[in-house]
């Protein structure tokens, strides 16, 4: 039954659903107002009629003059109150004789035997008058009855009741959505392996077999792209590394620098390439070691730019972070070249400043250069993008180095932030 109620479709389950839900609210509407009418329609058509023989049979047996001794008796065994009026007599049988306001009597009359019916608090009033003597009769009616906001109470908590079996029942028909999500944050995060479970062949089951096809689709995507990336950058390092082997071989000439520079810039190409292919995966594994960046940024400066006018405000109070140290010092490299390319004049100086707040280890690169334009900040990290079009070598290079550093920042699980005004300078800053 539960497995032939799965495959229903959703729409259709959902129209039941309602269907249902608006079959027992008017149940529970007919059942809390309708006994009530019920009632009194049944009161007021098939008991008053009698009313005159029930209560004239108790007029008769108290007599005339009344025998008190049996009205007592009648109005404890009746459960009814009565009250004697007339020829002197005011008795009533609970000892309370009250004096009846004016009360709306509807006159009846059956068989020449006279009697009214009234309301008084609630209760039905009956009175008999045979002069010199008026009998009247307070009994039972309706008011054991909830009151009216008793009966809206407890109405509002059945539709209550009703929507809250409504809401359950509607969250387990979409409970599959949970699970959809689940396994599409799994596929997002990374496990492009993973697949949703089939458990029925309604929407849901349909839906997540079309997702777990465009994951394979994806997964096969990358796969050839990555292949084709990795073969293409191995089959590349042969013929660069016999082309170095002969240039090296060369006599020196004037091409022979360029071509050598040219040889190194392909070689790097092709490195930061694979590199940004592996860190391209969110499972990227980092070589954590205790590293302490100060001494990092300064073994990279006097390595690589010992001649570079270079300032640095180096935070002697920064803790030891687990980093990793190689790809820590081409995110250091990469800013610092960065930098000085975009100098206005090759003697103005740059800075490299480190601090540590509460919860953070921040390092920051400045210059004082041309700054970059507003519209392009946010898309420096996309891989290949450059500012200047014309990809001059000497504008930058082939707009990959802010990627990898972006995505080994992350890696890190930190964050990089770039800020720049043209003609006054870009300030990067990374906080771990």
């Amino acid at each position: 039954m539960m497995k032939r109620l799965k495959n229903i479709s959703l729409s259709l389950k959902l129209v039941l659903v309602f269907l249902l839900t608006a079959i027992a609210i008017a149940l529970l509407m007919h059942f809390s107002t309708g006994h009530r009418h019920i009632f009194k329609e049944h009161f007021k058509n098939s008991i008053p009629p009698n009313w005159h023989q029930y209560f004239h049979y108790i007029y008769t047996q108290i007599g005339t003059p009344p025998n008190l001794k049996i009205a007592q008796d009648l109005s404890d065994r009746l459960k009814i109150k009565i009250i004697i009026t007339g020829s002197n007599l005011t008795w009533a049988s609970d000892g309370k004789v009250i004096q009846l306001p004016k009360i709306n009597f509807k006159h009846n009359s059956h068989n020449k035997i006279f009697y009214e019916i009234g309301k008084y608090k609630g209760n039905f009033v009956i009175r008999i008058t045979n002069l010199p003597y008026s009998m009247i009769f307070f009994t039972q009616n309706d008011s054991n009855l909830p009151s009216q906001w008793q009966q809206l109470l407890k109405t509002l908590v059945g539709i209550f009741l009703i929507l809250g079996l409504l809401y359950l029942l509607i969250r387990w028909m979409i409970s599959p959505l949970k699970h959809i999500q689940q396994s599409i944050t799994r596929i997002g995060s990374g496990e492009l392996d993973h697949r949703i479970t089939i458990t029925s062949h309604e929407e849901f089951g349909k839906l997540s077999k079309e997702i777990n096809g465009m994951a394979d689709d994806i997964q096969n995507m990358l796969e050839a792209k990555r292949q084709l990336l990795l073969a293409i950058s191995h089959e590349l390092r042969s013929p660069i590394t016999r082309a170095k082997v002969a240039l090296s071989l060369m006599d020196d000439c004037e091409f022979k620098d360029g071509l050598q520079k040219d040889m190194d810039e392909i070689e790097l190409m092709i490195s930061e390439l694979l590199e940004a292919e592996r860190f391209n995966h969110r499972h990227q594994v980092l070589n954590l070691s205790n590293t302490y960046i100060n001494q990092l940024i300064s073994d990279t400066i006097t390595k690589h730019y010992p001649n570079e006018r270079i300032i640095q405000k180096l935070d002697h109070s920064i803790s030891v972070q687990s980093l990793d140290q190689a790809r820590l010092q081409f995110v250091i490299k990469n800013l610092i070249s960065n930098a000085l390319k975009h100098r206005k004049q090759p003697t103005d100086n740059i800075s490299i400043t480190t601090y540590q707040t509460e919860k953070q280890c921040c390092m920051m690169v400045e210059d004082h250069g041309k700054g970059i334009p507003e519209q392009h900040i946010a898309s420096l990290t996309e891989p290949f993008y450059r500012v200047d079009p014309s990809r001059q070598r000497e504008t930058g290079g082939y707009g990959l180095g802010l990627y990898l550093v972006k995505m080994i920042v992350e890696a890190h699980d930190g964050e990089l932030i770039i800020e720049s005004q043209e003609k006054l300078g870009t300030k990067v800053s990374i906080k771990f």
